[in-house]
């Protein structure tokens, strides 16, 4: 469950930005042959329905109905006491509480006549709710959009940038309140949380790697222990639904963490040059630094609010030049581990 506070503020999400996605969409779809479009949504995959509703779902799963005319329809299994609240934060479309979402979107469709039904990642659409749109709409034809949809998710307007530079501040200033004095994780990372969460983080994930000589896997309070010599924080959160993330590495040894600050001086700098490659500016721009072992991009992608979308191994593609991305690099600096983060191109 989200603990963060989650509001609408037309000044900062107006629903003239969200009316201009979704007129964006309704072209690219249209010039696909499909008729309405469908999206599904959890806790972990709300990307799509922020960005068209200015809503962030959460804790229950739900439908997004986006018809060639008319409003939009959020169907969610949340209970009804918590629609009209839903309604309050919730810019575009209309909500309804419903045991079964897919069931009554599959009435929309029938009643609206559409035909060929664009869903948004098909492959990874439950298929419980496949059945039962099926059902309730005999002979439509349920087709993948995820590309259309990626090819106008992958700029971001004015209005996403505004909340990402607000977002990736709060992430840096909540990475920068970490008690480097503490010799436990959970001291260490807390007032990293409460950085975040007064700034108005509506969600907040502060993860520890305990010992990045050992490991530079990130591990959540539960699982944390004492600190070794070297070790990183990292802070990923949403702002008003758009999310960000930051990582920086610490060291006991006073040398050691002059060089590890040396190297996230260099992310904070981090810019491709005209006509350069990602990866190649990565390696340029971390020569002096250390050895480049891994580094991977992301973005927002489909349902996704983050996710890799190009790495160091050359198995993700997707990125988009015309959106900001988060940079997450790790090094070797004079045999140890260093690992870093931070949102690129704002």
């Amino acid at each position: 469950m989200r603990r963060g506070l989650m509001a609408w503020d037309p000044a900062e999400v107006p629903a003239s930005a969200l009316a201009d996605r979704l007129a964006r969409l309704r072209a690219e779809l249209a010039r696909e042959g499909v008729d309405v479009f469908v999206a599904y949504t959890n806790i972990a995959r709300g990307g799509s329905v922020w960005w068209l509703t200015g809503f962030t779902p959460y804790w229950n799963e739900g439908l997004l109905y986006a018809p060639a005319q008319g409003e939009m329809v959020f169907a969610t299994a949340l209970s009804k006491r918590v629609a009209e609240w839903i309604s309050s934060v919730m810019p575009a479309g209309e909500v309804t509480t419903t045991p079964r979402p897919s069931a009554f979107i599959g009435e929309h469709i029938a009643r609206d006549g559409a035909k060929r039904i664009g869903v948004l990642e098909l492959d990874d659409f439950p298929a419980g709710h496949a059945q039962a749109i099926l059902a309730a709409s005999p002979g439509v034809e349920l087709v993948d959009v995820t590309q259309a949809f990626a090819r106008v998710r992958g700029e971001a307007d004015a209005v996403e940038r505004l909340l990402l530079t607000k977002a990736d501040a709060l992430a840096q200033a909540a990475c920068g309140a970490v008690d480097v004095a503490s010799l436990h994780a959970r001291d260490f990372i807390a007032p990293a949380e409460s950085v975040a969460r007064l700034g108005g983080a509506e969600e907040c994930f502060t993860l520890v790697a305990c010992d990045l000589s050992a490991s530079g896997a990130f591990v959540r309070t539960d699982s944390m222990g004492p600190l070794g010599d070297t070790y990183a924080a990292r802070v990923s959160l949403a702002y008003k639904g758009a999310w960000t993330r930051h990582v920086r590495s610490f060291a006991r040894d006073a040398g050691v963490q002059q060089s590890f600050d040396a190297a996230h001086a260099v992310l904070m700098d981090f810019a491709q040059q005209p006509g350069e490659a990602l990866g190649a500016a990565v390696l340029r721009a971390f020569a002096s630094s250390g050895e480049v072992v891994n580094w991977v991009a992301e973005q927002p992608r489909g349902s996704y609010p983050l996710a890799p979308v190009a790495n160091m191994a050359q198995s993700a593609a997707g990125l988009s030049t015309a959106a900001p991305f988060v940079l997450d690099v790790e090094l070797k600096i004079q045999g140890r581990r260093w690992i870093g983060a931070r949102m690129i191109g704002l």
